[in-house]
């Protein structure tokens, strides 16, 4: 890909309000830094929802990165390797879910990027690093509803 198709492309935060176009990579991993807990970059072209990709950041482990290359993808994360350690890292989704995942799933800024240009220039991932698909690695649910969440908010407060 060219470019210009680079410059298709627009990033949005969960916390943000319009789309923007994306900046250089070592600036959009420096705002995922710096950003709340809770929050999670998109990257998609301007005029439809594909190829997407999805990172976060997370302070005891560094960057989530999670590719969808078309409408039917469960989407790809990017991983350090295909053995997995036990589950440590706790992850909640979008209040959904809280559950641990495998260290594996988060990878360096050097990592990152690499990815992230790939996707920029090429709009996939790259395939000469590791991934693996959402359904495909093991995760521990610590609570999955409201109740459940209520639960163990009132017996594990901090």
């Amino acid at each position: 890909m060219t470019e210009d198709y680079r410059q298709t492309f627009r990033l949005s935060f969960i916390s943000g309000a319009s789309p923007l176009v994306v900046p250089p990579t070592w600036e959009l991993l420096a705002q995922l830094r710096s950003a709340a807990p809770w929050d999670e970059a998109s990257i998609h072209p301007a005029e439809s929802d594909f190829p997407r990709v999805h990172i976060n950041w997370h302070q005891a482990a560094f960057f989530n990165v999670h590719c969808f290359e078309n409408a039917v993808s469960l989407g790809q994360f990017l991983v350090t390797a295909l053995e997995f350690s036990p589950p440590s890292i706790e992850i909640n989704l979008g209040g959904q879910a809280l559950e641990r995942w495998r260290r594996e799933l988060f990878v360096s800024e050097v990592l990152a990027t690499e990815a992230l240009e790939h996707f920029l220039d090429h709009g996939e991932l790259k395939p000469l690093l590791s991934w693996i698909g959402a359904g495909q690695f093991p995760r521990e649910t610590i609570w999955q509803d409201r109740g459940e969440r209520e639960a163990w908010q009132r017996t594990n407060r901090r």
